[in-house]
């Protein structure tokens, strides 16, 4: 029976979340599916890179320009999945 003390769960904990800090912070940001609401109708997007797949098959910077492209097509695509979009051939 392993028995680990409180400073051996911290430094562990601590490591995991160090070593996958990208992945945390990904997860932070797209806990909830897209919601277009929440972006300004007038087209003023931030520049963080957190890109988003959608299914026309374009790969959009972030949620933001995602919903710009969303509204001017008139929702004829939806988002297919965060990350790049990868050509299938």
């Amino acid at each position: 029976m392993l028995i680990f003390s409180r400073v051996q769960v911290i430094y562990i904990t601590l490591s995991f979340l160090l070593c996958s800090e990208s992945y945390v912070i990904r997860r932070a940001f797209y806990k909830h599916i897209v919601m277009c609401r929440a972006y300004s109708p007038r087209g003023y997007c931030t520049r963080e890179y957190f890109p988003v797949c959608a299914t026309n098959g374009r790969t959009y910077f972030n949620k933001c320009t995602f919903c710009l492209a969303y509204r001017e097509n008139g929702g004829s695509f939806t988002m297919s999945h965060f990350g790049t979009c990868r050509d299938m051939d």
